[in-house]
């Protein structure tokens, strides 16, 4: 790109064409104030106080809209340029409130800030203040638009970053504002509560709601979210030793600028005043509080006997994969080195299925950056929620469809939010996913010759090893069988699948809907192998998404916690008895995996442990229970779904008595006299580079000031991705007795099962009462209305809950958001998938 050199102040600077004055000035340590202007945003030209002056014309320019040209002579302070901005900065404190010492946004107001840098204080214009009021019932965001200053970067946020489109300005000159479509409060627009404006808004117009402390905060941490597996970085603003805000904005983050209303708002809980304190203790009258000596050591007794009287497999370990990768680590090593046991697993109850990823690729996860979305010209979202369980790569791929006008495609039974987003949407069958994938597979191997206009490679033996065995396995499956299984028209498969062989760059996102199935192993690698297949014959790569919901769950597979043991082999062993003592680090089982089954599995055990932040359905059955640091309480490493390794940094002292999970397992391994010298998490995190080769070349030194990412696939690999299944399984047969599908699903202001997202009270308001979701014309035929309640049952249980009607939903299926499923019997056993049959019922008073 072609450099164009020109002068600012008299300096000669460089920049590169189509960079504006004001970007290039920033490089060169120039400041020019701006109010409108942001390096996330498209540039805008509304506030006018970037005004500088083009030196040999003589005129003023915005210098944040004005692209750079060769011999442009610029002046950013002289007496003209100062003047004007004076008098455009006067005229919007004229219009706006005197406030500013009960102003929320306090010393961040960038208004307030270029004032006082003009040496502007009282006016001598006429004042022209807009009261307007605050408004919305949400428990997140308040407007007071009596501050707005129109620079529009609330709405350049919501159009640009994370595509909703949810507020636009109405009216015209004074009456001028950003809104919602119908002026009406944001709870009824499209807005998700992301923050996102609320962190662009360079005044108080836009503010948290709910907030614990009002004003400066006393310091800052950057850190990482420990909620989803975006691996998003923010800063924990903290006071009196409490998390009292979070904000975006950390250089080279996955996220930049945006969050989700989890990461923004979900902070509380962190200070939650139901947080476990201090150690619980079994005695006769139940769990009471102990000393760390008396829950230590009864820790230790208690599995030293089970130990002694039926040996290390007795023990089992089930962790919550919100745990450090140095936590994660520590207890792999102790699991083996003190307790002698191979039970460990990760309590993310379907992660098992991605070990077909493994077999098929080498490794799981991706070998590209959420980002990279933002730049393919065709996305399938397959058995996927990005924009509930992944928000920021929901985002990337929204901006990939408005700024490249990318080809979405999205397979999936319900209406997700990225259907109003997509070009092609594909409705199958109810666990039909295998029957769709193979038909694709076998369209790609036969009818080649009307894809990609004909342009397809075919591959040879070299590139596909077991060509001859996939050709003749995938005859097994003709296409008016997928057809009819999958209801879906072969026209439509067909189109989907040339518009993936048709794109330069192309990428596969696939979630929950095909990993939690019960044969998601074998789906992982059947889309693994149309993935693949579409490479070779392409030429081209086809970037793979995996969209692991928890925040380390890959962290905790890399540090040798999931291996052949899942956490249905545990809840089998403690059914079957040989699973005698049992310790949850960091999870609910009870809420997890929701049904009598577990309950009492649970009971049957001869010792439990609890470590966790609250105390639980599980904690409450326990013999010990210790009380954990949460993720702003402690150190170390986590892996997101990327393969990003990044720091959580401590920023407050442990609640109460709390300690971190790695120091827990280590006074219990020293009790059982195995100890560990380990003098903080940094020195676990040497212990991995040294032992866990894919992290080898990570320098702990070099992170605190950024991100480690691993390369993949590893070397010497030499895996065979190419795969097909048998026969077609997980397509469920009708049941008269139980004519309805129930799905578990994900929402956006709820994790999984809300380990720690209940946990926080303003999540919790916009969630509200429990609910199902429901078509209409199933409604009508139960006699069932808007708001009803009704009782769901299937052959394990049942549950009562209020319904709601939405055409989202296809007929025949119930939608139960997950967080609702916790502590229910309606759902048999934990590896049933997310899918039962039931029956429902309206109640009637």
């Amino acid at each position: 790109m072609e450099d164009i050199t020109f002068t600012i102040n008299g300096r000669e600077v460089r920049g590169k064409r189509g960079n504006t004055v004001v970007e290039v000035a920033e490089r060169y340590g120039i400041h020019i104030p701006t109010l409108c202007h942001d390096p996330n945003l498209e540039p805008y030209g509304a506030c006018r106080v970037c005004l500088v002056e083009d030196e040999k014309r003589g005129n003023l320019i915005p210098s944040c809209v004005t692209p750079i040209s060769n011999g442009l002579s610029i002046i950013t302070d002289s007496k003209k340029v100062l003047d004007a901005r004076r008098v455009v900065v006067k005229l919007m404190i004229a219009n706006h409130p005197e406030s500013c010492i009960v102003c929320e946004k306090g010393n961040r107001c960038q208004l307030r800030q270029i004032a006082a840098d003009l040496g502007i204080g009282l006016i001598d214009y006429y004042p022209m203040p807009n009261f307007t009021g605050t408004r919305e019932l949400n428990p997140f965001i308040l407007r007071d638009l009596s501050k707005c200053i129109l620079c529009a970067k609330c709405i350049r946020a919501d159009h640009e970053l994370v595509v909703e489109g949810a507020i636009d300005y109405i009216e015209r000159g004074f009456e001028a504002r950003p809104a919602t479509l119908t002026d009406g409060p944001l709870e009824i627009s499209e807005c998700t509560f992301c923050g996102t404006c609320v962190e662009m808004c360079p005044t108080g117009a836009l503010f948290e709601r709910g907030k614990r402390y009002h004003g400066t905060p006393s310091h800052r941490t950057a850190t990482t979210c420990s909620f989803c597996g975006c691996g998003c970085s923010f800063w924990l603003e903290v006071s009196n030793n409490q998390v009292v805000g979070v904000r975006p904005g950390i250089s080279g983050s996955v996220n930049g600028m945006t969050l989700c209303a989890r990461g923004h708002y979900g902070y509380d809980f962190i200070n939650h005043p139901d947080r476990l304190q201090k150690p619980l203790l079994r005695r006769e009258e139940g769990l009471e509080e102990a000393s760390w000596d008396e829950a230590i050591s009864a820790s230790a007794e208690g599995l030293k006997r089970l130990k002694e009287e039926h040996g290390g497999e007795s023990l089992a370990i089930l962790v919550g994969s919100h745990c450090t990768n140095e936590e994660a680590f520590i207890l792999s090593d102790f699991a083996s080195r003190a307790l002698e046991t191979s039970n460990t697993a990760v309590s993310s109850t379907y992660l098992s299925s991605l070990m077909g990823m493994e077999e098929s690729m080498g490794y799981v996860g991706t070998v590209n950056a959420i980002s990279d979305l933002e730049e393919a010209d065709a996305i399938l979202v397959i058995g996927a929620n990005p924009t509930e369980t992944a928000p920021i790569a929901g985002y990337s791929i929204k901006r990939g469809v408005r700024k490249k006008q990318s080809a979405l495609m999205v397979i999936d039974p319900i209406e997700i939010k990225l259907v109003k987003y997509a070009r092609l949407w594909l409705q199958p069958s109810s666990e039909s996913d295998e029957a769709l994938l193979l038909g694709m597979i076998r369209m790609l191997l036969e009818d080649k010759g009307q894809l990609s206009g004909g342009r397809l490679s075919p591959p040879s033996d070299a590139d596909v090893p077991n060509l001859k065995e996939i050709k003749k396995g995938i005859k097994r499956f003709p296409l008016k069988d997928v057809e009819r299984k999958t209801g879906v028209p072969m026209e439509s498969l067909r189109e989907v699948l040339d518009i993936l062989c048709s794109a330069e760059r192309r990428a596969i996102v696939f979630g929950n809907g095909i990993i939690q199935q019960p044969n998601g192993k074998n789906l992982v690698r059947t889309l693994c192998t149309l993935a693949s297949l579409i490479g070779v014959f392409t030429g081209k790569e086809t970037m793979v998404f995996p969209l692991i919901k928890e925040s380390n769950a890959l962290g905790s597979m890399h540090m040798g916690l999931m291996n052949k043991t899942t956490p249905e082999n545990i809840l089998t062993g403690i059914t079957d008895g040989s699973i005698k003592g049992l310790w949850v680090i960091g999870e609910d089982l009870a809420a997890s995996f929701p049904g009598a089954p577990v309950e009492e599995a649970l009971d049957k055990l001869d010792f439990l442990v609890v470590s966790d932040t609250f105390l639980s359905g599980t904690g409450e059955k326990a013999d010990v229970v210790f009380p954990s640091a949460s993720f702003a309480e402690k150190s170390g490493t986590i892996t997101n779904l990327e393969g990003r390794v990044q720091m959580i940094r401590q920023a407050i002292d442990p609640v109460g008595e709390s300690r971190p999970d790695w120091q827990i397992i280590a006074l219990v391994a020293e009790a059982l006299g195995s100890p560990y010298r380990y003098a903080s998490a940094r020195d676990i995190t040497e212990e991995i580079v040294k032992g866990v080769p894919l992290y080898s070349n990570m320098n702990p030194g070099e992170m605190d000031g950024g991100y480690f990412s691993y390369k993949l696939p590893l070397e010497g690999g030499g895996v065979n991705p190419f795969f097909v299944p048998e026969e077609i399984s997980g397509v469920p047969g009708a049941d008269k007795r139980y004519p309805y599908t129930l799905i578990l699903g994900s929402v956006l202001f709820q994790l999984g099962f809300g380990h720690q997202t209940r946990h926080s009270p303003r999540l919790g308001k916009i969630m509200g009462d429990e609910y199902i979701e429901m078509h209409p014309e199933d409604a009508a035929e139960e006699n069932i209305n808007e708001g009803d309640l009704i009782e769901m049952i299937s052959s394990a249980g049942e549950k009562r809950i209020k319904a709601l009607l939405s055409e989202r939903i296809p007929r025949g299926m119930i939608f139960l958001p997950r967080p609702f499923a916790q502590n229910s019997s309606l759902v048999t056993s934990a590896g049933q998938g997310r899918v039962c049959r039931i029956k429902i019922e309206r109640i009637t008073a």
